[in-house]
């Protein structure tokens, strides 16, 4: 029987796609605004999921993917 992948891993991995978000938000000059706008947020719901603190479902990763123009593949 396989092992369980630990929640240590899972929040690394984690942290590694939203630092290339943040990344990728940044080189094309994208504001959180216009992140947060785009995915019909608030700004403070928006700046919860760059730290973290709002898991991303991959409807909305797709949807972040999508508008920074970056295929999701990047991110692994």
């Amino acid at each position: 029987m396989n092992k369980k992948i630990s929640n240590k891993y899972l929040q690394l991995k984690s942290d590694e796609v939203l630092s290339k978000i943040i990344e990728r938000r940044k080189e094309l000059g994208i504001s959180q605004t216009m992140m947060a706008d785009y995915l019909h947020i608030t700004l403070s719901g928006y700046y919860k999921v760059e730290k973290g603190e709002t898991k991303l479902d991959l409807f909305r990763l797709f949807e972040i993917a999508y508008f920074l123009k970056i295929d999701t593949k990047e991110f692994f």
